[in-house]
């Protein structure tokens, strides 16, 4: 009985010190509000380098085709056989990095800094070939335009002669 008169007597006593003359203190809830969901998105922490050890374009994992694009390269038009590219690599840099992946017998090229590879094939092509016209050249200020053109396959047969010659008696008649 010496133990309940104790117990019971510091509960009197917290009782007493709990209802003293002084306003209660405000609650604070323990409880932590969950952080906003904030949706992810994927970056990476630094872009893939464009250019190698030696100062080149690196390749890109695109192909247009048979031919392996390089990096640095946004897509501005892709329709039907044509595609157009709008690059911030230098022009010369970009003409190097086509120059040798192009097999072809005629590059035009003009004062400005454009170049044409005229039916050229992409070098490591095996098989089922598109012969390309490949235009590199300046955009406003330091910007590169690049322009892919798949030429039409020539016809596996040539047409008969009788159409041939309807054709240009036909063109004829059109030219007087």
């Amino acid at each position: 009985m010496h133990v309940t008169r104790a117990a019971i007597g510091i509960v009197i006593g917290l009782v007493v010190i709990g209802c003293g003359d002084e306003p209660d203190a405000p609650v604070v809830s323990e409880e932590v509000a969950p952080a906003p969901v904030v949706p992810r998105t994927e970056t990476r922490a630094t872009p893939d380098p464009l250019y190698g050890a030696d100062g080149e374009l690196l390749e890109s994992d695109e192909v247009v085709a048979g031919l392996r694009l390089p990096r640095g390269l946004r897509p501005i038009l892709s329709q039907d056989r044509r595609h157009v590219y709008g690059s911030d690599v230098p022009l010369v840099k970009m003409q190097r990095y086509f120059g040798p992946r192009l097999v072809t017998g005629q590059v035009d090229t003009r004062p400005s800094g454009r170049a044409t590879f005229v039916d050229a094939v992409p070098r490591d092509v095996r098989g089922g070939e598109v012969r390309l016209d490949v235009t590199i050249e300046p955009a406003s200020g330091t910007a590169t335009r690049v322009e892919i053109v798949e030429r039409m396959p020539a016809p596996i047969s040539a047409p008969p002669e009788e159409e041939t010659l309807r054709e240009a008696r036909e063109a004829w008649r059109q030219a007087d």
